[in-house]
This record gives C-alpha cells, structure tokens and sequence, in this order.
C-alpha cells in the first residue's frame, strides 16, 4: 500500500460515493493547507463526476490565487439558493471556524468534515479526524489512495500547498514519513516546485513588508525573554496600506528570536473582536491558552477570536504564557 494510513471513518466514503452535488467550505482567513486541502478535494470529487461547489467567507489570500481552480471559490452569499447533497468541511477545527459560511453547512441534508485538529468536537454527522496527521492535505492524499488515484499536476500543485504551509515547509514537529511520502507523489506528478515555492513563500508584497517593520517596532518581551508579544492595531494596517492577510507568517519573527519559547501576535484593529495568534517551541504549547479565550488550534500553533477590553485580555494573555513557560522550562535550561 502506497501510504501509511487509511481513511479511518469508513462513512466519509459512503457519504462522498452517495452524494451528486457537494459544497465544500473551509475556515475563516484561509491559509494554504485550507485553501489546498480545498483544491484537491474538489479536484478529485469532479474526477468522480461529482458537482462541486466551493466556499470561503473571506477571500482567498493573494499568494495562493494561482493555484488551479482558486477563483472557483466563492463567498456564501453567491451560493445561496443552491442545492446540496452533502457539506464538506475541510481544516476546520469547529463549526464556527466556517464563520458565515456555516449557515450554509448546517443546511446541507448531510454533512462530513475532514479535519486534523486535536481539539476538534467532531461537529459534523461524519467526522475523519486525524489529530496526529501534520495537515489536512496528506488527508486528502489518503482519500486518494482509497480511490486508486495518484495526483495529477493540478492536483499535486494545492497539495505541495497544503503539505508545505501546514508543516512549516518541512521544519515543524508535525512533519512526518506520511508526510514525505505525500510529498513525493507530489513530485511525482512534475510540478515546477521552484515557481510554487515562491509563489506561496518567498514573494512577499510591499504593505507586508511595511506591516512587518511596524509590528517588529512593538516587539516586547516577558518571563525573562522567553516570551515575546507583538500587537498591531488599525493605524498599523492604514500606514502600510495592508490588509488581514498581510499579517500572515508575522508571528515567526518573535518566536524564531533565539531564547523565545512562546509568542503571540495580537491584532486590535477590530474594537469588537480581538485576534491573538500563539506559537510556541517544545515542551510548551498554546492549544490550551487559546482555549481560555475561546479558541483553538495545535498544540504549538493556535489562535482565538474575542471581545472585551484589550489591554485586559492581552494582560491574561501574558500571565498565562509565563505561567507556562515558567512551568515548562524553569530546570532545564
């Protein structure tokens, strides 16, 4: 056998075999194993002769409007009115990750997800839930195993999306053999991995660049620079001319400062909804800090989406961080 797993919930497959036309949804501020996962999904599903619609609430972001088949996706109030046999979500760890689109999943007669977040509360009527599987990608890649299919080059282009953005391009802890061998089929296929490479990593816009420089400006650190924090608000966005997806990947600067375990990436721009992004380096994690807030995510890379008072969630934010941070690493260095 090709791959190392299997799809472990046999219904997903009924359901996808039993169903004509099937609306695929992601998560809100879509990323590249979301907007791959997506992608590759849809591909296969139409391989099958199935009739596949496409959903995200916000747009898809600009380093990945090459891959095939992105300007497919549509926004929920375009697909109002459509008729579905089954809802697909994909990469989400709740319902409420959908955002808008949700209303549209909860209508769909059937629903299924494929997800691999360790938090998920399987929401869905069937549920391939894989935390341990570095992304939603090498999910995909397994149904195509229970399908006989090796990815083609469209394929293989929103998978090396998928696989690469999710793992770090390689680097992260969740990367694994499965990974790799996901990877090489791939290759297989004979894609230009230098031309998606950049595309998805390397090319960077100006409003980016400018949007970095000013969140670096408020970098700061706590628990004796084992943590660090960086907070951008509206002015920030207007001065550098960028939007939310401009704000991708920023993050990593703060957590890759040599000494830094835990960082965190506050964005206060939206008074009735504060974003906090968590990163972190082993033995810490920030799946659990986030879940104060009401949110989620992996146990090194989470996130949430609240209201209140700023100055006093990031307060409860930082104390939570030290806590940890303190309890984690205080003895071994």
């Amino acid at each position: 056998m090709r791959q190392l797993k299997g799809i472990g919930e046999p219904g997903l497959l009924r359901a996808l075999d039993s169903a004509e036309n099937v609306l695929i949804l992601g998560h809100i501020s879509p990323d590249g194993d979301c907007v791959g996962s997506m992608l590759a999904l849809g591909a296969v599903l139409k391989k099958r002769g199935k009739t596949v619609f496409l959903c995200l609430q916000d747009p898809v972001p600009g380093n990945l409007r090459f891959l095939p088949g992105a300007e497919s996706i549509l926004p929920p109030g375009q697909l109002e009115g459509e008729r579905f046999d089954l809802g697909v979500a994909v990469d989400c760890a709740d319902e409420g990750r959908m955002g808008k689109a949700a209303r549209l999943f909860r209508l769909c007669p059937a629903t299924a997800q494929i997800d691999h977040h360790a938090t998920n509360p399987r929401y869905a009527g069937v549920n391939e839930v894989d935390g341990k599987a570095s992304c939603a990608g090498c999910m995909i890649w397994r149904l195509m195993g229970e399908y006989h299919m090796e990815p083609d080059r469209e394929i293989a282009e929103c998978l090396y999306s998928a696989i690469s953005t999710d793992t770090g391009r390689f680097c992260f802890s969740c990367t694994d053999e499965e990974t790799f061998r996901c990877a090489a089929s791939v290759a297989a296929a004979g894609i230009d991995i230098n031309r998606c490479a950049r595309e998805i990593h390397l090319l960077k816009e100006a409003p980016h660049l400018k949007l970095l420089g000013r969140s670096l400006d408020s970098l700061s650190f706590f628990a004796g620079g084992r943590c660090a924090s960086m907070v951008i608000g509206a002015e920030d966005y207007a001065a550098s001319g960028a939007s939310r997806e401009h704000a991708d990947g920023i993050i990593n600067y703060a957590l890759n400062i040599p000494g830094v375990k835990m960082a965190c990436f506050a964005d206060i721009s939206d008074p009735d909804a504060l974003r906090i992004s968590f990163r972190a380096v082993e033995p810490c994690h920030v799946n659990d800090i986030a879940a104060l807030f009401g949110g989620g995510g992996h146990t090194l890379a989470a996130g949430c989406r609240t209201g209140g008072d700023p100055r006093e969630i990031l307060c409860r934010a930082r104390e939570a961080m030290e806590a940890q941070v303190r309890e984690m690493t205080d003895g071994m260095e």
